[in-house]
């Protein structure tokens, strides 16, 4: 049995605020599925955080996947910090935290293209022009949890009895290890038909969540990244699990949560 009370989702967005594409959404384990109740758009990343630990649901303790690098490759980190202070997962992101994204920008020129160890095929890389203003607005969101609501993230420390775990989830490869068709559907049909494809894993508490959902991309990647959370929570040692990577590489990068039968 799964040591969560609640699973959720965020659809991650590194635009200028106030924001109109970062959704997060939250589900319940009942009979065997997950059970979306809640979905909603965040103006403002510091609502977001605010709401991740503190969700109106009468729950206390939840899974959060996230779709945002949660690192940086290793050696992209050990040159960008110039060895400042210890070589750990925390300390990167407590570095990156403080930076500004034109900042990281220019120093990471060279890095641009460098994938971490742990990506899956397809994967963006962290410091790629389209994913940098997140790679750094994740690393100052991931610091404030840790710090200001006592949050864990797996694999990279002990999750302890901490009422709040975060895990980096990739939705599109979710999509892809359930076979789910029409990443961006073209036609009415195509999308009234995604509440049907996710029936087998999850079921929505009301026909308007399930309408946001299967008409608006952020929300649906907010869902799908909520129900990776869902299919992880009884395999979050899975990097040790595979041993597809060495367990320093995995201690400093951390891991992208996968579909459990599909790793």
């Amino acid at each position: 049995m799964s040591n969560f009370d609640y699973f959720g989702g965020v659809d991650f967005s590194g635009g200028r605020e106030p924001l109109a594409n970062l959704w997060s959404a939250v589900g319940v384990e009942r009979d065997d599925r997950l059970h979306i109740v809640d979905l909603r758009p965040h103006a403002f990343r510091e609502d977001l955080r605010h709401f991740l630990c503190h969700p109106p649901i009468d729950a206390e303790r939840g899974l959060w996947g996230m779709d945002f690098p949660f690192s940086l490759p290793c050696a992209v980190s050990d040159a960008l910090m110039n060895h400042e202070g210890p070589a750990t997962w925390q300390a990167q992101v407590e570095w990156l935290a403080f930076q500004t994204p034109g900042d990281v920008e220019t120093m990471a020129k060279p890095h641009r293209q460098t994938l971490r160890a742990i990506d899956p095929p397809g994967a963006m890389a962290a410091l790629n022009l389209r994913l940098l203003k997140q790679t750094v607005a994740g690393a100052r969101l991931l610091n404030e949890l840790l710090h200001q609501e006592g949050a864990a993230v797996a694999p990279q420390m002990p999750i302890g009895t901490a009422k709040c775990v975060f895990i980096e989830v990739y939705p599109s490869a979710t999509a892809k290890d359930l076979s789910l068709k029409g990443r961006k559907p073209n036609r009415p049909g195509q999308a009234r038909a995604r509440p049907e494809m996710l029936e087998p894993w999850l079921r929505f508490e009301h026909p308007s969540l399930a309408a946001t959902a299967v008409t608006l991309e952020d929300a649906w990647d907010a869902v799908i990244a909520c129900l990776t959370a869902w299919l992880v929570r009884d395999d979050l040692n899975q990097p040790t699990r595979v041993g597809k990577h060495e367990p320093a590489a995995v201690e400093r990068e951390g891991w992208m949560y996968r579909h459990p039968e599909a790793v």
